[in-house]
């Protein structure tokens, strides 16, 4: 057969119908990732669909077995999928679903500034809380304006979404509230957000990021810290792959390495970035080991790192830890040993809300919702500012006390 003429061949033709099919399966594949809702379900009952066909397609005894192994391969992945995803039973509703969060060099991400969103959680049909989140231009949650004439400088305020207030409004945040309580003494900077870890807190501080936010003089800094912070800084959040990362050194200090994902390829960034828009990946990452020994060390070191830093750049602010958790765990016992060795102002949060150790829900938004509702934040604040702060009284900095304060 001449060679302007080998497409006709059945063989060829056959060859070229799968090349065709196979690049349909892979821009449907694409389009799904990027638009469709629970795009894995769809692409794995596109998958069992095409060996379907193919199982029917050939007679060859063998490749129907294959086929149709392939098929109900793929038939699980999507009843997992779709098991998984209805599982999910949190949702979010609002305009915080879209432009809330954005990309950051160093952080790894954080808000979109000069935005007001609202944020609607649900657990199935009930309603878990309906708040407002109101980011100002700097790109910090917002606090009470200060006093001029009374300001004794800045606190500011670091950590997770504890810190942050998710799931109570601007008002009712802890740092709010603490600004509120000393009347407008202090300049309130709130640096937490959703998910962040200590790591986040150092880089803002080593990195210049605090002193392009800050204008007034810093007298406090105050990191609240939870146990799950030790899996956050050793990099095992699945929302922070491109978080600032640290190890430690031969001396034991933290070094900033860049990125956690700095060292993996485009295509496994890609890869990982699609992946956690699986329910079933999703589910997976949940089963979260115990901290080892390495990253508790890390973590405290961390913390300490922040303190130092603290210490050397701003000379007349204190730095302290409020610290949730419950003694007998674990790794919140392991985190207090680390602390009283750096010598760290502690303060125990579970010991400062009455009654938490026995009944914690009295202080949680909801049953599904573990987050601290306004009462909390309250309490907190009220200890913070007549504790931490002497309730605005501009004193000068107080004698270091190691260990756990009540």
């Amino acid at each position: 057969m001449p060679m302007k003429y080998w497409f006709l061949d059945y063989r060829n033709t056959r060859f070229m119908f799968y090349i065709l099919f196979l690049s349909v399966f892979l821009a449907a594949s694409a389009a799904t990732l990027q638009y469709v809702p629970l795009p894995f379900l769809w692409i794995a009952l596109l998958s069992a669909g095409i060996f379907c066909f193919l199982a029917i397609k050939h007679k060859q005894p063998s490749w129907r077995v294959l086929w149709i192994n392939l098929a109900t391969v793929f038939i699980t992945i999507g009843a997992l999928e779709l098991y998984f995803y209805s599982s999910e039973i949190v949702r979010m509703e609002g305009s915080y679903t879209d432009g809330y969060y954005a990309d950051h060099q160093v952080l790894g991400y954080c808000p979109t500034a000069e935005r007001e969103s609202r944020a609607i959680k649900y657990h199935g049909k009930e309603r878990v809380y309906d708040v407002n989140y109101t980011i100002d231009k700097r790109g910090l949650r917002i606090s009470p304006p200060a006093q001029d004439s009374l300001a004794c400088g800045s606190v500011l305020f670091f950590g997770g979404s504890v810190t942050f207030g998710e799931g109570v409004e601007d008002d009712q945040a802890m740092p709010y509230v603490t600004g509120m309580k000393t009347e407008g003494s202090y300049v309130i900077d709130n640096f937490g957000f959703h998910g962040y870890g200590p790591h986040q807190m150092l880089a803002a501080l080593e990195l210049g990021i605090v002193d392009e936010v800050v204008s007034e003089t810093v007298r406090h800094v105050i990191y609240q810290g939870i146990p799950a912070h030790v899996a956050r800084s050793a990099g095992r959040a699945s929302w922070d792959r491109h978080g600032p990362k640290y190890i430690l050194d031969s001396n034991g200090k933290p070094v900033y390495e860049g990125p956690f994902d700095g060292r993996l390829s485009r295509p496994v960034r890609w890869l990982r970035k699609q992946l956690d828009k699986s329910a079933l990946y999703r589910f997976s990452g949940t089963m979260q080991r115990e901290a080892t020994p390495e990253e508790i060390k890390l973590y405290t070191a961390i913390v300490a790192a922040a303190r130092d830093t603290v210490n050397r750049k701003f000379p007349n602010a204190q730095f302290h830890v409020l610290l949730w958790g419950n003694q007998g765990e674990k790794t919140y016992d392991a985190i207090l040993d680390g602390f009283s060795k750096a010598g760290m102002r502690v303060h125990l949060v579970n010991e400062n809300l009455p009654g938490y150790s026995q009944q914690p829900s009295s202080y949680e938004i909801s049953p599904f919702d573990r987050h601290p509702n306004p009462h909390a934040h309250a309490l907190i604040a009220e200890y913070v500012s007549a504790r931490i702060l002497h309730g605005g009284s501009c004193q000068h900095p107080a004698p270091l006390v190691v260990g756990a304060t009540k």
